[in-house]
Order: structure tokens, then C-alpha cells, then sequence
């Protein structure tokens, strides 16, 4: 059924529309940013809570905790912390949108005001063998100023990944659940479909992952992402996304005399991870072009 589900879901997500707790979209976790979100089917660690809880099935049966934080571009910014102990885990998203002008009807300002976002999500995997499989539930809240709204949502994964093999592939249907409503607006959910695959070479020191996303708001969208651990203790990531021409030249500012530096560098992904005696600590570096580049930390504790 859960097979089903994941593939039932593919025509539907064809037709774009906008969708609302765009905070839901905005990643977990430094390590997997930093290799352009390509995680469907490498979900190892505990960002397998956000990109496909199927791969909290197998590994380490000891405890993990996470806290991530970023600051986006425009003075917003989303901090996370999750709690792993396999096969279940927790996650808890707070998004703040800063301060925003108000105005009325006529353009007048009407006084500064905030939104405001909060995810509350728990996960849990089953292993079937050589083939995985995950579900998640959330209970999502949003402010805006004066009006606020709630919905529920849902998680799949699944995961293959056979025994002693370098090779996995990986599915996920994400954010499936109902509309958020603004007193008389319904908006959908940020829902997507994500199928990827996987592989560990060079004795694990080379990870290679691609993905590709089917989202109900957008474009159908390549993903591809590789870490390299050389020195131990070091991790080395780059992650690249594709987007439309016309979305690349509005954000790179095409035509009006474009942006340089770090920030051209939109649609690719950088990082760096440390791990030491059970602790991590990672970044990654998104570019948006015009709007800047958001930049994320992640600090984790495995006990």
C-alpha cells in the first residue's frame, strides 16, 4: 500500500499551483544541504526525519540529537532540532519571517508586523528485510499578524538498500495532508514526490546521490549531490539543483546587470562537516542570487 501510495501520487503533482508553509521546504540539517538535498536515498543520520524517515530503520542503535539553524535571505530564518533513537524520531521547525510592513488598500503603511511558523513532526522506520520503509506525522501551525492557521501532513519513504551492497535507491511522498486555511483562502500543502539513488565508493570515503522531485508547486527539478571524506574527521560536500531558465535569469537578475561573487552561484550548494569523539558540527552555503546566500549550521551529539 505504501508502494501505491508514493506512485499514485506522481500524475497529480504534474499541474503547479501555489502552496502555502513554504517554511516546510526549507531542508534540515547542514550535511544535507550541503550536497543540494540529494538525500531520498543516502538517509544514514538523523535528517532522515525530514528527507525520507524509511531510513530510520537501520544503524546505530544509540541516540542522536541535532539543532540546526539558518539565516535565510531577507532576515528570515528557520531553526530545527530533532531527537533520533532509532527507528523513531522527533523533529521540531520554528521559521521567523522578521518584521514586515504593513500597508492598506492604498499603499499607506499600517505598522510593522511578523509571521510566524511551527512543525512539530514524529517519524518512525520498519526494516522488511533488504527494503525499508517510513512514516511521519505533523502538526503544522502559521501566523501571520493576526490570523493563524493549523494542518496535518504526512510523510512516506522507502529505502533498498541491500546488505554489504554500495548501492541504494530510495522514494518519498512528503507533506501529504490537508489545506491550510487563511480565514476564507485554502492553500495546499508544499507536497512532493522524490525518487533518488545512491552510492558508497571508495570504501565509503566517496558518496555520490541524485535525486528527482516532483513538487506541487513548481517544475519538476533534478538534484545531485557527492561528500568526500579524505582526511578523517573531514567531510567535503557540493550539491548542485536544477531550475528554469526563466526562475535562473529573475533571481541572477538577468538583463538588469546581474549579480557576482558567491551569490551568482545560484542553484549550487556548498559544505564542510566535522566530527569528533561523537559530535558533529556542519555548514552549508546556499546562493539565491539577488536576494543574497543563506547560510546554515548544524550541531549534533550521537550518545
Amino acid at each position: 500500500m505504501l508502494a501505491a501510495a508514493l506512485l499514485w501520487q506522481a500524475p497529480a503533482l504534474n499541474a503547479a499551483e501555489s502552496s502555502a508553509a513554504q517554511f516546510l521546504s526549507l531542508g534540515f540539517g547542514a550535511r544535507a544541504l550541503g550536497m543540494g538535498e540529494a538525500y531520498t536515498a543516502v538517509a544514514d543520520d538523523i535528517s532522515s526525519v525530514y528527507y525520507n524517515p524509511a531510513g530510520l530503520a537501520a544503524g546505530d542503535a544509540g541516540r542522536e540529537v541535532s539543532f540546526s539553524h539558518a539565516w535565510h535571505v531577507q532576515d528570515t530564518a528557520v531553526s530545527q532540532l530533532a531527537y533520533m533513537r532509532r527507528p523513531y524520531a522527533f523533529l521540531v521547525t520554528y521559521f521567523s519571517a522578521g518584521d514586515l510592513e504593513g500597508r492598506d488598500d492604498a499603499g499607506s503603511p499600517t505598522g510593522d508586523f511578523t509571521a510566524r511558523d511551527l512543525a512539530l513532526q514524529a517519524s518512525r522506520g520498519v526494516r522488511l528485510g533488504p527494503l525499508q520503509a517510513g512514516a511521519s506525522v505533523k502538526l503544522i501551525s502559521q501566523r501571520i499578524k493576526s490570523s493563524g492557521a493549523t494542518s496535518f501532513a504526512a510523510d512516506l519513504g522507502l529505502l533498498y538498500r541491500p546488505e554489504g551492497s554500495p548501492y541504494s535507491l530510495g522514494a518519498a511522498l512528503t507533506n501529504f495532508g490537508t489545506k491550510v486555511k487563511f480565514e476564507e483562502e485554502s492553500y495546499p500543502l508544499p507536497l512532493k514526490l522524490k525518487a533518488g539513488a545512491a552510492a558508497a565508493l571508495s570504501e565509503g570515503r566517496l558518496l555520490l546521490a541524485l535525486d528527482a522531485e516532483f513538487p506541487n508547486d513548481g517544475p519538476a527539478a533534478a538534484r545531485a549531490g557527492a561528500e568526500y571524506k579524505g582526511i578523517e574527521g573531514i567531510a567535503l560536500r557540493l550539491g548542485y539543483r536544477t531550475y528554469p531558465k526563466g526562475q535562473r535569469d529573475a533571481v541572477l537578475a538577468e538583463g538588469f546587470g546581474g549579480v557576482s561573487g558567491v551569490s551568482s552561484m545560484y542553484g549550487f550548494f556548498a559544505g564542510v562537516g566535522f566530527a569528533y569523539a561523537g559530535f558533529t558540527l556542519d555548514y552549508a552555503l546556499l546562493p539565491y542570487g539577488d536576494l543574497g546566500s543563506a547560510h546554515r549550521f548544524s550541531l549534533g551529539m550521537k550518545f
